[in-house]
C-alpha cells in the first residue's frame, strides 16, 4: 500500500545496527518517510539478472558525453567582465556559485562514469552497490553545482510586459547573428562574440543565455536554443530552481547509458551515444565520496567553489573500476560536505555541531528550507523530462537512519502537477536537522532485508568481501573545536587499538572509537598522539591537535605480499618536536632507514597524504578479494 506523503520525518524507538553489520543497540532513531514495518511485498533492490559488458574499457559501442562542457578563455574574461555589475543579483537569484563553478575544468575519467553506470537502477534512480543504495541528490546539486532547489519552475512563463519585450530583443539578436554568420542557427561562440562588451542593455540576459545553454541544459550542436530565453530573463530577475531540473536531466541520461550499456551486448556494430547531461558532476559526486577512485584534491580559498578542488586534476589509473567500487563499502564517504574544504570553510545551517528540532514556519531560514526539499519525496521537472526523487531511500547521505523504504506514488501526468508536488508546503511542524559528524545507522530489519536481497544475487556480490565493524562503539557524533581539522576518516573503518597520550577516547568523526583499522581481516594498529596547541579557541579552552601515528607491523595474508604491501607494512609514522612536524620514517628492501621531516603541513595536504593511504589500502583489499575468491574456486 503506497503510504501518503505528508510529514517528512519520523522519530521513534528502533533496534539500530551498522550498515556493516554487528550487534544492534535499542535507541531512538530518525528516518525519512515513506517507510515499511514488513519486507512482505517489498521487492528487492537488487536487478534482476542482466547481461553486462564483459570489459568497461571495451565497449562495443561510443559514448560521447556532450553535456561534459568545458570554459574557455573567452567565456572566463565576460564571466569577469560582468561579475561586479551583477554579482548581487546572481547571488539573489541563487547562481552566483554554480556561474562560478563554470570557470573550471573537469578532467573526465569515462571508465568510472560507466562503472557507476553500470550500477544505476532507473527504477529507483538510485546506484545498487553491493554494501548498499546511494545516489545523486538535491544536496549535490547545490554542493557541486551551485545549483538552488528553492524558485520557480524552469519551465515558468513570461509574466510581465516587460519580460515580453526583452524576449523579443533576444529572438530579434539571434535573428542578426544567423544572418551575419550566414547560418541556420546560433552558435555558442557566435553568440558570445556578438554580446560580448557590447555595451547592450540586454547583455546580462544574453551571457544568462550562454551560461543556460553551455553549462546548465548543454544543447545539441553547441548552439543558442530560443526557449531558454525565458529562464535567462527570470534569473536576471528573480529565482529559479535549477537544482531539480539538473538532477532530472543526469538520472533521464544515467537510465539511457545503463539502456544502452546492457543492450550493447547484443550489437554487432558500434553504435553512438550522445548524452547531453553535465556528467561532470556525476564524476564530482563519486570523487568526494570514493577516497581510492579519486585524484588528491587542490588546497582552494575561502572564495572558491567545492568543485575548484578537483580543477584539472587528471583521473586515478585503476586497473579494475568494477572491483575497485565493489569493494569500496567501508571507505565510501556517505557526508563529504560536512568535511571543510579549507580552513575556513563556511557550512550552511543545516550543518550543525549539534542535532536540532526547528520550527516549521514563515521564518524558517532559506538554508534549512532547501535541506528540507532535498530529503523529501518528489517528482523532478526538467527542461523535456520528468524524474521520480526517492531520498528516502538513501537516508545515510544526509546523517538520516536508514529504515525500510516505502513505495511512493507518481506525480507526473503533468508540468503543473509535477511542479506542484515539488513546490507543496512542508508537513511537518518541526524540522530535524541531524549533527553534521553523525554517522547513520540502518534498522535491524533494513539490514536483515539488504542481506537476504544480496544472498540470491551471486552476481552482485562475487568480488565482495564482507568486514563487519565493531559494535562495542560508542554513537559517532564530534561535538568539539573542528573548525581546523579536515581529515575525513571513512566512517565505516573498522578501527580497534588506539593510545591517546591523555588517556581519553577520541570521538574524531565517530570512528576512531572503533577499536580497529582492518586490512583484509588483519589488523593494522594505529595510534593516536594528542597534545596541546600553542593556539586558543574562542571560548579560552586550549586547542588539541591530534596527529594520527600509524605504526604498522608486518600484515601476513593469503598468498605472497606484494611491493605495495611490503612497503606499507614498514612504514610509521612519527611525530617530531611540535604537533604540526610530522616524521616519516621508510625502510627499504635492505632494511636501511631513510627520513623525511615536514614542517607545518596544511591540513588540506595531510587529508591528502592520508587519501593516498586509503587508496593504498583499497588497492590491497581489492586485491585479496580477487586472491580469496580465486582460492575459494580452486577449492
Amino acid at each position: 500500500m503506497v503510504e501518503t506523503i505528508d510529514a517528512i520525518i519520523e522519530e521513534r524507538e528502533e533496534l539500530m545496527v551498522s550498515p556493516t553489520g554487528g550487534n544492534p543497540t535499542l535507541r531512538i532513531a530518525h528516518f525519512l518517510k515513506p517507510s515499511v514495518t514488513s519486507t512482505e511485498g517489498l521487492p528487492s533492490p537488487f536487478l534482476s539478472a542482466e547481461p553486462t559488458i564483459s570489459e568497461i574499457e571495451n565497449l562495443p559501442m561510443k559514448v560521447c558525453f556532450r553535456g561534459w562542457q568545458r570554459p574557455n578563455e573567452r567565456w572566463k574574461m565576460w564571466v569577469a567582465s560582468l561579475h561586479s555589475k551583477y554579482q548581487s543579483i546572481w547571488k539573489e537569484s541563487g547562481i552566483y556559485e554554480a556561474i562560478m563553478c563554470s570557470k573550471y575544468s573537469i578532467c573526465k575519467h569515462q571508465d568510472l562514469i560507466l562503472g557507476l553506470a553500470e550500477k544505476w537502477c532507473p527504477k529507483t534512480n538510485t546506484f545498487i552497490f553491493s554494501w548498499g543504495e546511494a545516489t545523486v541528490t538535491l544536496e549535490d546539486m547545490m554542493a557541486l553545482g551551485g545549483y538552488s532547489v528553492l524558485g520557480n519552475s524552469v519551465l515558468s512563463p513570461l509574466i510581465t510586459k516587460e519580460m515580453e519585450e526583452i524576449h523579443e530583443t533576444l529572438l530579434e539578436g539571434y535573428t542578426t547573428v544567423a544572418k551575419t554568420n550566414k547560418i541556420a542557427y546560433v552558435g555558442l561562440h557566435a553568440w558570445l562574440e556578438h554580446f560580448m562588451g557590447s555595451g547592450s542593455k540586454f547583455e546580462h540576459e544574453a551571457f544568462l543565455s550562454y551560461w543556460l545553454c553551455k553549462f546548465v541544459f548543454p544543447m545539441p550542436l553547441y548552439r543558442i536554443e530560443k526557449k531558454i530565453f525565458p529562464i535567462a530573463i527570470h534569473l536576471a530577475r528573480g529565482r529559479i530552481a535549477l537544482a531539480p531540473a539538473v538532477l532530472s536531466s543526469i538520472y533521464t541520461d544515467l537510465g539511457l547509458l545503463k539502456e544502452k550499456l546492457v543492450a550493447s551486448t547484443k550489437l554487432d556494430t558500434k553504435e553512438v551515444l550522445n548524452l547531453s547531461a553535465p556528467f561532470q558532476l556525476v564524476q564530482l559526486w563519486a570523487w568526494e565520496r570514493f577516497p581510492a577512485l579519486r585524484p588528491n584534491p587542490i588546497s582552494i580559498t575561502q572564495c572558491e567553489p567545492r568543485p575548484a578542488r578537483w580543477s584539472k586534476l587528471k583521473k586515478v589509473s585503476i586497473e579494475n573500476v568494477r572491483l575497485a567500487i565493489d569493494s569500496a563499502g567501508e571507505s565510501f564517504q556517505w557526508r563529504p560536505y560536512a568535511i571543510a574544504a579549507n580552513h575556513n570553510w563556511l557550512f550552511p545551517k543545516f550543518y550543525g555541531e549539534k542535532e536540532q528540532w526547528v520550527s516549521v514556519d514563515a521564518a524558517l531560514d532559506k538554508e534549512l528550507v532547501s535541506f528540507a526539499l532535498c530529503i523529501r519525496v518528489c517528482e523532478l521537472l526538467g527542461l523535456h523530462c520528468i524524474q521520480q526523487y526517492l531520498p528516502h531511500r538513501v537516508a545515510m547521505q544526509f546523517g538520516i537512519d536508514q529504515d525500510l523504504p516505502g513505495p511512493v506514488a507518481r506525480y507526473n501526468t503533468s508540468p503543473d502537477i509535477v511542479w506542484s508536488h515539488y513546490n507543496r508546503s512542508i508537513g511537518d511542524a518541526k524540522l530535524y536537522v541531524p549533527p553534521r559528524l553523525f554517522e547513520a545507522d540502518v534498522t535491524k530489519g533494513y539490514f536483515e532485508w539488504w542481506k537476504q536481497s544480496m544472498s540470491t544475487q551471486k552476481d552482485a556480490i562475487k568480488n565482495f568481501v564482507t568486514r563487519p565493524r565493531d559494535s562495542r562503539r560508542i554513537p559517532r557524533v564530534y561535538y568539539g573545536k573542528m573548525e581546523n581539522y579536515n581529515v575525513f576518516v571513512p566512517p565505516s573503518s573498522s578501527v580497534e587499538s588506539f593510545k591517546v597520550d591523555t588517556v581519553k577516547e577520541t570521538k574524531l568523526l565517530g570512528t576512531f572509537s572503533e577499536k580497529r583499522l582492518v586490512i583484509d581481516d588483519k589488523p593494522l594498529p594505529v595510534f593516536l598522539s594528542q597534545k596541546t596547541s600553542h593556539s586558543t579557541p574562542d571560548d579560552g579552552a586550549r586547542k588539541q591537535d591530534l596527529l594520527m601515528k600509524p605504526e604498522a607491523k608486518n600484515i601476513q595474508g593469503e598468498g605472497s605480499m606484494g611491493e605495495a604491501e611490503k612497503n606499507l607494512a614498514d612504514a610509521t609514522v612519527t611525530e617530531v618536536g611540535h604537533p604540526t612536524n610530522i616524521g616519516v620514517h621508510v625502510k627499504d628492501n635492505n632494511e636501511e632507514s631513510s627520513s623525511i621531516c615536514k614542517t607545518e603541513i596544511p591540513g588540506l595536504e595531510l587529508e591528502a597524504r592520508i587519501s593516498r593511504l586509503e587508496r593504498v589500502v583499497a588497492e590491497l583489499k581489492a586485491a585479496r578479494a580477487i586472491n580469496k575468491f580465486e582460492y575459494k574456486l580452486a577449492k
